[in-house]
């Protein structure tokens, strides 16, 4: 999680899921060394893999670069998200086309009002296929017909320069969570941009990366499903590997669970005494207790880089 921004941004998502009142408008986040705030976004769970709710700030303990971090803010409000698809567009997903559309548009009907949602689809070559757009403002059978004529499923795969487009698109999102769901089998035959360059992005964003990953039984070589599971993990999305075409729509359904579960934690760091710094990455810990004092199931970025001096927008 990169440092983000003033607290107020926060509290504007406290809005429940059914209501569809508009949320004041929220900016892209400004960082300043003399103020910083570290924001997360945390998911908690049991053994049993179920979602905890009712937590209050006493049961999380931050630990940045090493050091007990004191919290400055709270919420286990919904806080809206700037959600972006990176759909595969490629051949390989041809058998898999229409259950992937159909899931995109049930995930959006379940989102908060104020998720602004976009899409970007690529083969050879990337490409929007709808958005940013607020959910509130978007009408089911218009986006299920944009997503359709998108998605053609030909072609080779640039996946590597989608994952770079949708984490340019995300820094000028309307929210401060940031999400990107991708859905691909992870192969990769057709981008300019590299490995590295991609992981880079990811590692430095404040995207939380979600992956559905779609091999075709009859075409499995080239795949690579190992990369998805990479970038969820390091981003403290989940990833998930449908076995069965039947089963992504129940993917597609967690992660807005998920999405909607989180909780919202912020913090100044404590200093190390280097002011001179810059871009050095602190890694950061997250660790929760139920009420009982049992040890809960926690997902959360690893880490963020901070900039010395000046600071960074």
């Amino acid at each position: 999680m990169r440092l983000t921004a003033v607290i107020s941004i926060l509290v504007a998502g406290s809005v429940s899921l059914l209501t569809s009142q508009p949320l004041e408008p929220q900016d892209h986040p400004t960082f300043k060394s003399n103020s910083e705030l570290v924001v997360m976004h945390v998911s908690v769970r049991d053994r049993g893999g179920r979602y905890i709710t009712g937590l209050t700030q006493d049961a999380f303990t931050v630990i940045d670069d090493g050091k007990p971090q004191s919290l400055e803010m709270f919420s286990a409000d919904e806080v809206p998200a700037s959600v972006g698809f990176l759909i595969d567009n490629s051949n390989s997903m041809r058998p898999s086309r229409d259950r992937v559309v159909a899931s995109a548009v049930e995930f959006a009907k379940h989102s908060h009002p104020q998720d602004e949602i976009f899409v970007l689809t690529f083969n050879e070559t990337v490409r929007p296929a709808w958005g940013p757009r607020l959910v509130a403002d978007t009408d089911p059978t218009q986006f299920a017909a944009a997503m359709s004529d998108a998605i053609t499923a030909r072609g080779m795969t640039a996946i590597y320069d989608g994952i770079v487009g949708g984490l340019s698109r995300l820094e000028h999102a309307k929210h401060t969570r940031q999400v990107l769901i991708v859905v691909s089998d992870g192969g990769d035959n057709a981008s300019h941009a590299k490995l590295e360059e991609v992981l880079k992005g990811v590692h430095e964003s404040d995207a939380t990366v979600y992956c559905v990953a779609i091999v075709d039984p009859l075409v499995p070589n080239g795949s690579n499903p190992k990369l998805l599971q990479r970038l969820a993990r390091s981003t403290g999305g989940e990833f998930y590997f449908p076995r069965r075409i039947e089963e992504v729509p129940r993917a597609f359904e967690r992660i807005a669970k998920d999405i909607r579960s989180a909780y919202t934690i912020a913090y100044i760091p404590t200093k190390n005494g280097d002011s001179t710094a810059d871009r050095r990455r602190r890694t950061v810990k997250v660790y929760v207790r139920s009420n009982d004092g049992r040890v809960l199931t926690v997902r959360a970025r690893d880490g963020y880089f901070e900039k010395g001096g000046e600071g960074r927008q």
